[in-house]
């Protein structure tokens, strides 16, 4: 998963965006992870739709959940899903 700086926040704060594979989106999805804006970091024990969780990294409320992500416009899909499964076509 990488982070790219998107921008930053009324209060000054910078904020990622995330570029990621399906796989690594459904694998948080599935495991109920989020991820911090502020930081990039990931956080168990946040529903798909979680907002504004504290993280426990910088202690900012900027976890959210995979999907709520994913609605917001911080998760774009990468082609690593493409090229691994290039092997598995006839």
């Amino acid at each position: 998963m990488k982070t790219i700086v998107a921008g930053k926040t009324k209060k000054g704060n910078n904020y990622y965006k995330f570029s990621m594979s399906e796989s690594e989106f459904t694998g948080l999805d599935n495991d109920n992870e989020g991820i911090c804006v502020f930081c990039g970091e990931t956080q168990n024990g946040c529903e798909p739709d979680a907002r504004m969780y504290e993280c426990e990294s910088c202690e900012k409320k900027g976890v959210y959940g995979a999907s709520e992500l994913l609605m917001m416009g911080l998760i774009s899909f990468s082609g690593d899903d493409l090229e691994e499964n290039k092997d598995d076509q006839p």
